[in-house]
């Protein structure tokens, strides 16, 4: 099959979609770039911009008669052209932030009825693309949640680690604590795959489970302890604090960790010597960096199928051992976010 020529300046052509901040634009003069090399078919150059040959032909007909002038006229819609004002893109900025909308035709209705701007559903699908829009799967918040609690205990950390009871000129430690659950029945995660293709994955179901028990810790040595347990419970949440404390037996330490009730309170119950606890905020894991670290965990153990638990504690052991040997994995985790500024402003004297 014969190859599609354009003829005309390329070198001009190149320079405006170079310069073009329009998509659009973009990509009717990527069109004629295209067609000015006399390499592809036309029908190539639909596939390869998810085009049709006939709107191929046309732009290239357009540009053919008027130039570049010619290639990006556009008629002019009938009714008044609907376009977003700098407010209207802030406010779907932050509701996109935020969430609000499942479907594209929600955004849709909003822009209508809040902004007065009628989009086709092409159109809004363009402004969501161009804001950076995407499909996520939301990650699920308590509806017991006090969201002014949790921004209050990020900006206050410092503080409550000052009012600790801590005896003076010791070294302290901070650790971040939580709890995984790990089990026979099979966890699902996506992978990547072709449109048209829907990958499978084995599964079982199995009610049996084990318990690691996590912390790592925030600044100073970047150290992470991990215990594997049959089960929480008081006394499995006391060993584990023990295990901390023997870590470094010259130091305080102090553990951040939630409200569970197999977990000690300050004030209420016995805790090993030389550990003092803060609590988190109920219903607010976000403030807990080790919960990334069991994210990867179910990605290790994703999507296959294991007949014992030492089985699964075997796929998973490289993955922890990676952290307690390398302080630098602990501090990515951690970040250089809230929890890192506050435990830094902690002074103890």
């Amino acid at each position: 099959m014969r190859t599609f020529k354009i003829n005309g300046d390329y070198e001009e052509v190149d320079e405006a979609f170079k310069s073009s901040e329009d998509v659009r634009d973009r990509e009717r003069l990527q069109t004629v770039r295209m067609g000015m090399s006399g390499q592809c078919r036309i029908e190539e150059i639909a596939t390869a911009l998810g085009r049709s040959a006939t709107v191929v032909l046309r732009w290239a007909n357009a540009y053919r008669r008027g130039g570049i002038a010619g290639l990006l006229e556009r008629k002019t819609p009938p009714g008044k052209k609907a376009s977003l004002g700098a407010q209207t893109v802030e406010e779907m900025t932050e509701g996109l932030k935020e969430g609000r909308w499942k479907r594209a035709k929600e955004v849709k209705a909003w822009l209508e009825s809040d902004h007065g701007v009628r989009l086709s559903l092409k159109g809004t699908y363009y402004w969501l693309g161009k804001l950076g829009g995407v499909l996520k799967v939301p990650r699920k918040t308590h509806a017991k949640k006090d969201a002014e609690a949790a921004e209050s205990f990020k900006a206050e950390l410092s503080g409550k680690l000052e009012a600790l009871d801590l005896p003076k000129g010791k070294p302290v430690r901070v650790w971040i604590e939580d709890e995984h659950r790990y089990g026979l029945i099979s966890v699902l995660r996506k992978v990547w795959t072709l449109k048209g293709c829907k990958p499978v994955a084995p599964y079982q179901t199995c009610y049996k489970w084990g318990y690691v028990y996590g912390a790592l810790e925030v600044e100073g040595k970047g150290a992470a302890e991990f215990m594997y347990l049959p089960t929480v419970n008081m006394d499995a949440s006391e060993l584990f604090l023990r295990q901390i404390a023997e870590s470094d037996k010259e130091c305080e330490h102090v553990v951040v960790w939630d409200g569970a009730g197999f977990h000690q309170k300050a004030g209420k119950h016995a805790v090993p010597e030389r550990v003092h606890l803060i609590q988190l905020p109920p219903y607010s894991p976000e403030l807990n960096p080790v919960e990334k670290l069991w994210d990867q965990l179910k990605d290790e153990v994703g999507n296959r199928v294991y007949k014992t638990l030492e089985e699964i504690e075997a796929a998973i052991a490289p993955l922890v051992k990676a952290y307690w040997s390398d302080a630098e994995k602990v501090r990515n985790l951690i970040g250089d976010g809230w929890l890192k500024a506050q435990v830094n402003a902690f002074s103890p004297v």
